[in-house]
């Protein structure tokens, strides 16, 4: 058997073994169905946003909120006019807005902004504030959330079937499975990323589902639960590593250096954290242990047989992308979806790695160029108009207003995606910023975008490539901004040079920025530059046993507090 070793040395694998090739062939046959129909959608993508935006009014109408407000009026819309009428008849809304009819919603378990029960209530990665509870209802789960992934695993399996050659050849970091530990009026309040328990014969249920390394008595901390998947699966021809964040990949070669001496014991042992568990192996021990001792080793040796992997690549996951390239050389990527908590926006239909298609099947989204201070408009109570995405211009960004069939309707999301290019009429967008996410001390509302540019030109202009960064705002007098960024020629004589050409640079990108350097409010930014992996480690270090898989890389800092726990060359 590819990829396995005797059941007779791993008796209770037999079971889940089995599992797995009975379940290959429908998993296989969902994943393309749901990507085909995602293809066929985004060939007729009016009639998809029509279709999605009668069901979510169709599975609203009677619910206790909208028969309040009387929206349920909108039943009699016909479908020429009904996404007029929509927009007409229903406020766009914050998150904030929803807080008591959410809470309404747990009392009763549904009904409240959707006629679909509550299932469980999903939980935000939790970066700033009380989690957010959003209704994971039945309908939603059924029609939107499952065919979505469905779809982006369809396009993996069409450009790597290989992936599903034997048990052993994808390690899926992407999802966990969980027991709860919160629950809201009896109902689990856990992240998306959560698969545990399933809630419908629909619902995710992937070959591996029960593979020991994806059980949920697999320890919930971070790096055991990498150990676990990594013992595990060394000495397998493993072909595909899953993630949603690129740093996912970076913290699993780490690890495996880290804890060389316990994975090599283990191996030669037979055993898992010192407990027996599969027949020794001393030969890939001791393979494994003198690759381990180069420094630089890299996760294709671990792993020769790997040929893909995929995450986040767009925006400032790009930032990676070096880091990616020099442990896993010669490796296939694709994209992982661009989506939140509260709904899908893109799922990737090809090896494009910046954008990728508006998921016309998902949602019904609006949208409001970025320029228009939205935010503002809103609390004056002003109405906006949206546009609706045949509308959208390439080259532009766009505030995203979404509305989801799980009662979620007209939600202002706080995204702010970019429009590369359309084909056949649909937009292919990449996330670019959290709207209100910026650094101003005099007005300059520096944007994580224009930090970006502007260190990749100063970079560029030094012959330079930048890896991950972070920023600050430092507070003398004065003020400016503060950057400590990875480069492998990190020297403290370079940092003059390349403040000034960062500096210059950012003069260009804001203008703001230009205007308040001139008249000395501003203090120019100043770029120290720190060994390739100083940054990495410190971002890894912010990890918690919450927010394992969702984790996110975010350049930019509330302080520079940073400064002090980065080492300097």
């Amino acid at each position: 058997m590819p990829g396995a070793r005797s059941l007779s040395a791993e008796p209770a694998e037999s079971a889940w073994l089995a599992l797995w090739y009975d379940r290959r062939a429908g998993f296989l046959s969902e994943c393309l169905t749901a990507r085909s129909a995602l293809l066929a959608d985004l060939a007729s993508p009016r009639a998809a946003q029509d279709r999605v935006l009668a069901d979510i009014v169709g599975i609203s109408a009677s619910s206790v909120h909208w028969r309040e407000q009387g929206y349920d009026a909108l039943v009699a819309s016909g479908p020429a006019d009904l996404a007029q009428a929509y927009r007409e008849f229903l406020p766009i809304m914050r998150y904030d807005d929803f807080v008591p009819l959410l809470e309404r919603e747990a009392r009763t378990k549904g009904g409240v902004l959707t006629c679909s029960p509550v299932l469980r209530w999903l939980r935000t990665s939790g970066t700033t504030g009380t989690p957010k509870l959003v209704p994971y209802t039945q309908h939603w789960l059924l029609a939107y959330r499952m065919p979505a992934i469905r779809a982006m695993w369809g396009t993996y399996l069409r450009f790597h079937p290989e992936i599903l050659a034997h048990p052993y050849t994808t390690l899926d970091t992407q999802t966990v499975r969980e027991d709860a530990g919160d629950f809201v009026h009896g109902v689990e309040h856990q992240a998306i990323s959560n698969r545990n328990p399933r809630l419908h014969d629909g619902d995710w249920n992937p070959p591996w589902y029960e593979a020991p390394w994806f059980l949920p008595d697999v320890p919930r901390g971070h790096e055991e639960r990498m150990y676990h998947r990594i013992r595990q699966l060394l000495g397998r021809e493993l072909r595909y590593i899953a993630a949603i964040n690129p740093s996912t990949l970076i913290s699993l070669r780490c690890l495996i250096r880290e804890y060389r001496a316990e994975l090599v014991e283990d191996l030669r042992q037979g055993t898992l954290r010192g407990q027996p568990w599969g027949a020794p192996d001393p030969q890939e021990a001791a393979r494994l242990d003198r690759l381990l001792a180069d420094p630089d080793f890299r996760l294709t040796q671990v792993w020769p047989s790997l040929t893909l992997y995929s995450c986040w690549l767009a925006g400032s996951a790009g930032l990676y992308q070096d880091k990616l390239d020099a442990i896993l050389p010669g490796v296939d990527r694709l994209p992982f979806m661009s989506c939140g908590t509260e709904g899908v926006t893109a799922i990737p239909v090809d090896e494009n790695l910046v954008s990728q298609p508006l998921s016309v099947n998902q949602a019904f989204y609006e949208f409001v160029p970025a320029e228009i201070p939205l935010g503002e408009l809103l609390d004056a109570g002003e109405r906006v108009e949206t546009l609706l995405f045949d509308e959208l211009v390439p080259g532009r960004d766009y505030h995203l207003i979404m509305s989801q069939a799980n009662g979620l309707y007209r939600l202002w999301t706080g995204d702010i995606y970019h429009v590369d290019h359309a084909v056949d009429g649909v937009p292919w967008i990449y996330f670019v910023r959290r709207d209100g996410v910026f650094h101003s001390f005099t007005g300059e509302k520096l944007t994580e975008a224009d930090v970006t540019r502007a260190l990749r030109q100063g970079f560029a202009e030094l012959g330079l490539e930048l890896g991950l960064y972070l920023c600050g705002p430092q507070w003398e007098e004065p003020p400016h901004y503060l950057v400590m960024a990875e480069s492998s020629q990190a020297s403290a004589t370079l940092d003059g040079r390349l403040s000034e050409a960062v500096d210059r640079a950012l003069a260009q990108v804001n203008i703001e920025y230009a205007s308040k350097r001139d008249s000395a409010r501003l203090g120019p930014i100043r770029v120290r530059l720190v060994p390739n992996q100083a940054v990495s480690d410190y971002v890894e270090s912010r990890r918690t046993q919450g927010n394992g898989t969702q984790y996110k890389y975010k350049p930019f800092q509330q302080d520079t507090a940073f400064v002090h726990q980065i080492p300097a060359p």
